[in-house]
């Protein structure tokens, strides 16, 4: 046998039908659940596209009420300042 021959690559009968088998379905398995997974991927994309207005109000909104709570503070310390003043 000659070095050209040592190096080419062949299925010997030796190789179990079972092995052969074993590493198709692996493959198979593999590429549908890569499938599922860019599925997922897309959809929490989409999803996060969508979210992504309400995330802008929302910060709106609490930076609001953060204003409403200090003012509610002031006026309640206005009016116990008031309270405490009359006789």
């Amino acid at each position: 046998m000659s070095q050209a021959e040592d190096r080419q690559w062949y299925l010997d009968k030796k190789v179990p039908l079972a092995l052969i088998i074993t590493i198709v379905g692996q493959t198979i398995v593999a590429a549908w659940g890569a499938s599922n997974l860019w599925t997922r991927v897309g959809e929490l994309e989409r999803q996060m596209q969508i979210a992504a207005p309400q995330s802008e109000r929302i910060i709106r909104l609490e930076t609001k009420v953060d204003g409403i709570t200090g003012s509610l503070s002031e006026i309640k310390a206005l009016i116990n300042r008031r309270t405490d003043q009359k006789p």
